[in-house]
């Protein structure tokens, strides 16, 4: 279970020694719709970067119109925090954004499905449509999959904002998978996207 500090839930933190027996640390937080960059306290090895009373040192709130686009602003504004820390690395953006994926996603519910994730060109004018798919997998891993397509794999390829009103917003698109409940399948920017049953991926494709 994520730690709670605040009334925020800590979704992915770093915290390292960055000098002897000097630590210092980042975290990437949420409390509804609103997400938080934060950076930790200096201190000892063996602190926690919070106080007792669980405050942090200082950070950059995001809570804009939609939770999707403050998460991805607090995505896109983490690693720049990471670096002001010493703590980060050439992974930590994706490394990150897995973490966010995963939470998103949620934890694994009895009796749901296996489901295939995957997503497509929905229109290619010359050449192969670009495709990627999942294997079935158990019913939050797809989730996570499909999440991670919309969020890390296709966030520029999708060029969403060409289609405003058209399709699916991003917004919409993470709303609908994190709410899915059984297989779904839409349209966001320039891309399809699917949770699909076994016997119906190779229809989905």
């Amino acid at each position: 279970m994520s730690a709670v500090v605040q009334g925020w839930t800590i979704v992915t933190q770093t915290r390292q020694q960055v000098a002897p027996n000097h630590m210092q640390g980042v975290f990437l937080a949420t409390c509804g719709e609103r997400w938080m960059v934060g950076r930790q306290y200096d201190g000892k090895k063996g602190t926690t970067g919070f106080s007792k009373d669980g405050e942090w040192w200082h950070a950059r709130y995001f809570d804009g119109d939609t939770g999707t686009d403050n998460m991805l602003a607090a995505l896109d504004a983490y690693p720049d925090a990471a670096m002001k820390a010493a703590v980060w690395d050439r992974m930590f953006h994706q490394d990150a954004t897995e973490s966010v994926c995963r939470f998103l996603a949620g934890g694994e519910e009895d009796g749901r499905p296996k489901l295939s994730a995957g997503w497509k060109q929905t229109e290619v004018l010359s050449g192969v449509p670009v495709t990627s798919s999942t294997i079935p997998m158990p019913f939050h891993e797809a989730k996570y999959e499909l999440l991670w397509f919309i969020i890390w794999s296709t966030r520029l390829s999708a060029k969403v904002h060409l289609t405003k009103g058209v399709t699916m917003s991003r917004h919409e698109a993470v709303t609908l998978v994190r709410q899915a409940t059984g297989p779904i399948r839409f349209e966001m920017g320039y891309n399809t996207y699917w949770l699909a049953q076994e016997e119906d991926s190779t229809n989905a494709l």
